[in-house]
């Protein structure tokens, strides 16, 4: 049973007059918005995140979830956006130029659909003389990643979701989207319309028509006719590759499908979806009137000109690092090599590469992007795009089409658990060291946390207070200090005189390993790794940069 809906929680029609007889006229167009001017196409389709100053203040984990942002609420139309807007608005304006409900012509012509609809039948219809089919369709043909989808989506919601027209007891239901199944199953993109026209209208048609055992061809009826119904402007279907999977002709029985939904119920379709794919179906799909009438518009990745430009000026901005990098011909470059142009790349791995530099900074003038680093976040998660981005390198469109089934990363969860890669990190603490007498190793600790804590590197505090507590175990804290700083400083108070080193008898090469540690022939001979990994594992390297910085 259909759930009853409720016409007044839907905008009521506003009918427009923009000039053109056959548009005012006609209800169903003149309840859409105005036809957007390319200044108000730009206008409408930009979007750009929040972004506060003060927000650089805030902790890293923080900003990470401010950085987000980009993903959700970034979009800068370019000229192909504009040209798409233009094309989206006539076919969901001419799929009603002969769908009147003011005409009696119409009244009679939806009468006989829908008796054909009911015995499923729809193929028997032939158009009379009088009225044919106004309806267009169009493939939206680009790489994954190019922003077909996200383009679209922002496109169809500058017009209403549902409009209610009390006079003619109808909700109009301008556009509705429907992801192609991943099988390329006819009875699932049915049933996925039913759940999408649902939560459009709050109705349970999903419930209604696949209840029990449904034929294919009673569902494919009842689409038919809730398009009819709900005077549906435009079908978009999305994902178009999967049909590739159909088994047992599924592919010809939804483009015959397709067709007819706009030869005969006159509702206007766009299909989207990797090149390779609706290169399959393209053939057939020209059937539907008018399918090539203005072109099928082929969705690539920005070009390595001023539009590149255009787009990193919009984005560079949108740094929440404490130093952040202006935009150099290096910079430019490294990202373009790496995305290769294509947007949703290059949001994600500026997104990925500053969550990184708020990671990994040990300083607030460390805190901003390199190319060394883009390089980094791009070999770790941005492989899997690997084999699309070479292709696009050497503009080969046989390689490109290999990867029809390539899914770009996310990096939304990425990004707000960057700072779980903390677990993986010891947290730099002093550490502890023993001194043989519990007081003197106590004395000790407190000695290095005190250096620590003044901006001493751990590294060198823990030698300097050994070397005094070694010289004078009856030293107090304090006095530990003073010596420790004292040796910083470069000045020759020392703590008394230790005993007299003997000098180190001559050894030849060959017997270095006898000698005794840490005796630092022995160390050479004995080695396995690099020399300079070996003293550091024993306390023998002072970290000069560290000392000098501070």
């Amino acid at each position: 049973m259909t759930t009853k809906t409720e016409p007044q929680r839907f905008p009521v029609a506003e009918y427009k007059d923009i000039g053109l007889s056959e548009y005012t006229e006609n209800p169903l167009i003149a309840a859409l918005p105005k036809i957007l001017s390319p200044s108000d196409t730009v206008e409408k389709l930009t979007k750009k995140p929040i972004f506060h100053d003060n927000e650089i203040n805030l902790e890293g984990h923080i900003r990470v979830h401010a950085i987000a942002r980009l993903r959700r609420s970034f979009f800068v139309p370019q000229t192909t956006h504009l040209v798409l807007e233009q094309r989206l608005s006539d076919l969901i304006r001419v799929s009603y130029l002969g769908r009147n409900p003011k005409s009696a012509t119409f009244k009679r012509k939806l009468n006989t659909i829908r008796d054909l609809i009911k015995k499923q039948d729809l193929t028997s219809y032939v158009h009379d003389d009088m009225v044919n089919s106004t309806a267009s369709s169009t493939t939206l043909a680009g790489i994954s990643g190019a922003g077909k989808s996200t383009a679209t989506n922002i496109i169809l919601n500058t017009y209403p979701r549902v409009i209610y027209h009390p006079d003619y007891h109808l909700l109009q239901v301008p556009w509705i989207k429907v992801d192609c199944p991943y099988d390329g199953s006819l009875s699932e993109f049915c049933e996925s319309f039913f759940i999408a026209l649902d939560r459009r209208l709050n109705t349970n048609y999903r419930q209604k028509y696949t209840s029990g055992k449904t034929s294919i061809g009673k569902m494919i009826a009842d689409v038919a006719d809730l398009c009819l119904i709900h005077a549906i402007g435009l079908l978009v279907v999305d994902e178009f590759q999967h049909m590739s999977l159909a088994k047992s002709g599924g592919e010809k029985k939804m483009i015959n499908f397709l067709v007819t939904l706009v030869n005969v119920v006159e509702v206007s379709v766009v299909l989207i979806g990797t090149p390779k794919a609706l290169k399959l179906f393209a053939g057939e799909f020209r059937q539907a009137r008018r399918a090539t009438g203005a072109g099928s518009p082929v969705w690539n990745r920005l070009q390595y000109d001023e539009s590149w430009d255009d787009f990193l000026d919009e984005i560079w901005g949108f740094q929440w690092l404490k130093s952040p990098t202006p935009r150099d011909e290096i910079i430019t470059n490294k990202l373009y090599e790496l995305s290769q142009g294509v947007p949703d790349i290059l949001v994600k791995l500026f997104c990925a590469a500053q969550a990184r530099a708020i990671l990994m900074a040990n300083s607030p003038e460390e805190e901003c992007l390199s190319a060394d680093l883009l390089d980094d976040i791009f070999e770790e998660q941005f492989t899997i795009v690997k084999p699309m981005l070479t292709a696009l390198k050497s503009n080969d469109m046989g390689e490109i089409e290999k990867c029809d089934d390539l899914v770009i990363p996310e990096i939304e969860s990425t990004l707000i658990n960057t700072f779980d890669h903390l677990k993986a990190r010891p947290l730099k603490r002093p550490r502890k060291v023993e001194m043989g007498e519990a007081s003197q190793t106590n004395v000790a600790n407190d000695a290095i946390a005190a250096l620590v804590s003044m901006g001493v590197a751990d590294d060198i505090a823990e030698p300097l207070v050994r070397d005094a507590i070694e010289a004078n175990p009856e030293l107090q804290l304090i006095q530990i200090i003073q010596h420790a700083t004292t040796a910083l400083s470069g000045l020759s108070q020392k703590p008394k005189k230790s005993k007299k080193k003997e000098k180190a008898p001559q050894t030849r090469p060959e017997n270095w390993s006898q000698l005794k540690s840490p005796d630092m022939r022995k160390l050479y001979a004995d080695k396995t790794g690099s020399m300079y990994e070996l003293l550091a594992e024993h306390s023998m390297i002072y970290p000069v940069e560290t000392l000098l910085a501070g």
